[in-house]
């Protein structure tokens, strides 16, 4: 059932219900007030129809409607003897769920004013000596429903801004999430496909008299692609679990800084002379400062044999102290470049290396260097905390 079609049938329940159970309708003829004149019932039923369109109309101007159907109603209960209780207290909901509390309140007080006067219209027939008791618990109950209706219409409120606060927080997570495996993607991807088309392009040049080395290369272009498939597959057991179950070892497999033997062992075999220099006592680090420390020196020598290429010499440096680590990763820029460098770059990498280590507390800067060459620098928290 769409949403006219049920807030119309809302409107007419609650109408028919008020002119059946707050009306002249089915009253008890000795219990009538000022209204004294006979009333007949197609005349209450039409006189109280204007009520349902501004039901169904509350939703597009909550206070425009709730002031109309106050005044129709103060004007029933002058005239006919009616006193609709579920119509007001509908809109006055309506008003409190989608207004400011000071309209909502004000808005209340107009609702109790006209139930005053129908509190006035129940007790008038009655004795002097009834009508105190009578006044106060039928005010009670009057008072009970207005203010039963404007709580839940708070509590409506406040529900639909926690929701919209949890989509916003929703979509920054997955915005976050996207974001995070573009990074992920592109360290495993850039790193296999430049050193693997260094070695292709090794052997390709060597087949015919050096078939020896070229095989060896050929042997590299294999084990790069079985451990780059090792981790593509490691990121998708996180991101897909097999029948819901997390496949907790994927994190302990993450690459870290005691992998960096192998990585620096993979430029080497592309022609670039990698030398690493560690000062300082290695701390501890946690799972996602060490991937990150690996995923920098891994981004920065990708780039090295991209855009220096064989022939040119590389230094990693490692330096530790208390509370952080420096990453240096300098290289000469004196070796020859491949000839489609700018084809097999995304032109990201540096940028989502600059937010990975941001994201964990910690900051990166690059620069080209006077002498040729390039130097990237990282420092990473050694106790980390939480990243914006």
């Amino acid at each position: 059932m769409g949403t006219p079609t049920r807030s119309s049938l809302i409107a007419v329940v609650l109408v028919g219900a008020d002119v059946m159970l707050f009306s002249r309708i089915t009253e008890d003829p000795k219990y009538t007030s000022w209204v004294t004149y006979p009333v007949n019932s197609i005349v209450v039923v039409l006189a109280s129809v204007p009520a349902v369109p501004l039901l169904i109309w509350r939703r597009r101007a909550p206070v425009i409607a709730f002031l109309v159907l106050t005044v129709h109603d103060l004007l029933l209960t002058c005239v006919l003897g009616t006193r609709p209780v579920l119509t007001p207290m509908a809109a006055l909901y309506t008003v409190s769920s989608r207004r400011e509390l000071r309209t909502t309140l004000d808005c209340l007080a107009a609702a109790l004013a006209v139930h005053g006067l129908a509190v006035a219209y129940e007790v008038y027939p009655l004795t002097p000596a009834e009508r105190p008791l009578d006044s106060l618990l039928i005010a009670t109950f009057l008072t009970f429903c207005d203010a039963a209706a404007v709580l839940v219409g708070r509590w409506a409120a406040n529900s639909r801004i926690r929701e919209r606060h949890l989509i916003a927080e929703r979509s920054v997570a997955v915005e976050a999430e996207r974001l995070r495996i573009a990074r992920e993607l592109h360290d495993i991807v850039a790193h296999a496909v430049t050193v693997m088309v260094l070695q292709s392009a090794g052997a390709r040049r060597a087949m015919a008299t050096e078939p020896a080395r070229a095989q060896k290369a050929m042997q590299a272009v294999e084990d790069v692609g079985v451990q780059a498939m090792a981790e593509l597959r490691r990121m998708l057991n996180v991101l897909r679990p097999v029948q819901g179950a997390v496949d907790n070892t994927s994190i302990d497999r993450a690459p870290r800084l005691s992998m960096l033997t192998d990585l620096v062992e993979q430029v080497r075999t592309t022609g670039v002379a990698v030398q690493v220099d560690s000062s300082g006592r290695p701390a501890p680090l946690d799972h996602s400062v060490d991937t990150t420390a690996y995923r920098v020196i891994q981004e920065a020598l990708t780039n090295v044999t991209r855009h220096s290429g064989p022939g040119s010499s590389a230094c990693v440096r490692l330096r530790w102290s208390g509370t952080a680590l420096e990453i240096v990763v300098t290289d000469d820029g004196a070796g020859t470049p491949l000839s489609r460098a700018k084809d097999m770059s995304s032109g990201l990498g540096l940028v989502g290396l600059r937010e990975r280590v941001t994201v964990i507390g910690g900051s990166m800067a690059s620069k080209s260097l006077a002498e040729g060459g390039y130097q990237l620098t990282a420092i990473l928290p050694v106790t980390t905390q939480a990243g914006p």
